[in-house]
């Protein structure tokens, strides 16, 4: 165990060095490019363009570890690695975060394989969205947020079962933070997650960002709210994973369970979401 460990170190040092520069290593090492990898690769695809951050997704023919590098010109600067559940793998997801709305970026994806064999792609570009209001509710405060003092009271299952602050954990869909993610383990149609909010709020919008894989497995198509007066609503259509969706709504609660009610099965989960209401009383 100790013996992989290392050797996937070494191979994520590799890549690190590699992403400073193309053609050669200083060892002689050549570069290959992204052709040249067995199998090919399928993308990339930029989503989930929020304005602060977007998703690299692409596929490669054979398990390679990768990060992506990116600036604003093709003198990078900065690295943005694969969030991945094992080790080498077939399919990427790679995050970058603390971006410029409005803002163009040049990225190169950087790729080793299990023979160690290094593959760097061209440059590619990016522009990330307009800025919108705060969490996209006109200066509203998502009030299901840890900051703004909820907290997740129950959920399925975290995958690896995970703790709710763990990696993959229940917390990650209520940080606002897109580059994190609630992961299930294997829930499917079963997944659910609770919340408790700070107070009891008239809530008048519900946001869902569903989680997915590279392959669009993974992703919750349809899931209701649950109050804890006992009111059901929904349920609400998720048509992809690429954004986070709201849903107009008017009730009045303190703590909301989101279940899944159709997937297309494995680890679903959440990747963000959002309540926004006044505190009863107001």
């Amino acid at each position: 165990m100790r013996t992989r460990r290392m050797y996937w170190i070494a191979l994520f040092v590799a890549l690190t060095l590699t992403a400073c520069g193309g053609g050669q290593m200083s060892d002689g090492t050549t570069i290959l490019s992204l052709d040249e990898i067995p199998g090919g690769v399928e993308g990339p695809k930029v989503l989930e363009n929020i304005g602060t951050s977007v998703v690299i997704q692409f596929n490669t023919g054979v398990p390679t570890v990768c990060n992506v590098t990116y600036g604003a010109d093709a003198g990078y600067g900065s690295i943005a690695t694969d969030l991945m559940m094992g080790g080498a793998t077939h399919e990427h997801d790679i995050t970058i975060a603390g971006l410029e709305p409005n803002t163009t970026y040049h990225y190169r994806l950087n790729l080793t394989d299990e023979q160690a064999r290094l593959y760097q792609s061209q440059d590619f570009t990016f522009t990330t969205a307009a800025a919108e209001g705060e969490d996209g509710q006109s200066g509203e405060e998502n009030v299901a947020s840890l900051a703004a003092g909820a907290q997740v009271v129950g959920v399925s299952s975290n995958y690896g079962d995970g703790a709710n602050d763990s990696g993959w954990g229940a917390n990650s869909a209520i940080d606002g933070d897109p580059s994190t993610a609630w992961s299930s383990n294997g829930d499917g149609d079963d997944a659910w997650i609770e919340i408790e909010l700070a107070d009891t709020y008239n809530v008048h919008t519900i946001g869902f960002w569903t989680r997915t894989m590279s392959n669009n497995m993974a992703q919750i198509l349809r899931f209701t709210v649950t109050t804890d007066q006992g009111e059901t609503f929904g349920p609400f259509d998720l048509p992809d994973a690429d954004r986070l969706y709201t849903f107009p709504v008017e009730f009045t609660a303190r703590t909301l369970r989101f279940d899944a009610v159709e997937t297309n099965t494995g680890n679903t989960g959440a990747v963000e979401i959002e309540v926004y209401g006044v505190p009863r009383g107001s």
